[in-house]
């Protein structure tokens, strides 16, 4: 069995630190903990390689920019065989308080009720979705909080968090590892049930 975790942000240092690349900052985290050597470079994708039992695993940054996360979901999910519902995607997301995160399990019967019902307005989830033809990958959202109204969103998620923002990060980012390798070493319903909002 093989499963694919995702971080989403953008490539290059400009971006290291800004809102929107929360999935990399948690993704390197889970990649320490579980001590897996982000160091492999294919089409679009860095990613490293893990094994727990008889089940073996990716993490993956995808080095498209965030609006072209799909290609490296839809490249690594065709070239390993991975089933939609065995991808772990973690990202940032303005409709979550910051210091807050919510995790969505995949579901068996990839019913639309999901996008009802969160209606996640990202463009690197919506990018993924349109490239896998499903939205039934499990979402693990790291909140940033609300764009101010009197901010472009782009600037907002495309600028370095506070340093108050940064402790909240910080302070919750052992829970969100924690929950990511719930999702990913026994089900993202049990990720879910331990970490919901």
């Amino acid at each position: 069995m093989m499963k694919l975790v995702m971080g989403l942000g953008n490539p290059g240092e400009q971006y290291k630190n800004h809102r929107h690349n929360v999935g990399y900052m948690i993704l390197d985290k889970v990649a320490k903990k579980l001590n897996v050597e982000l160091d492999i470079k294919k089409k679009k994708t860095v990613f490293g390689k893990g094994k727990h039992g008889k089940m073996e695993y990716l993490l993956l940054k995808p080095q498209t920019f965030m609006n072209l996360s799909g290609e490296a979901a839809l490249y690594m999910a065709s070239f390993m065989k991975i089933p939609v519902e065995n991808i772990i995607v973690i990202y940032d997301d303005t409709d979550i308080p910051i210091g807050e995160f919510r995790v969505i399990p995949s579901k068996t019967d990839d019913s639309e009720e999901e996008v009802e019902d969160y209606n996640i307005d990202h463009n690197g989830i919506k990018s993924i979705k349109d490239s896998l033809k499903s939205y039934n990958f499990t979402k693990i959202g790291v909140g940033i909080g609300a764009c101010p109204e009197d901010e472009e969103k782009a600037d907002f998620l495309l600028s370095p968090f506070s340093k108050d923002e940064r402790k909240k990060i910080r302070d919750i980012s052992d829970d969100v590892v924690e929950a990511t390798c719930i999702a990913l070493f026994e089900s993202p319903q049990a990720a879910k049930k331990k970490y919901s909002l």
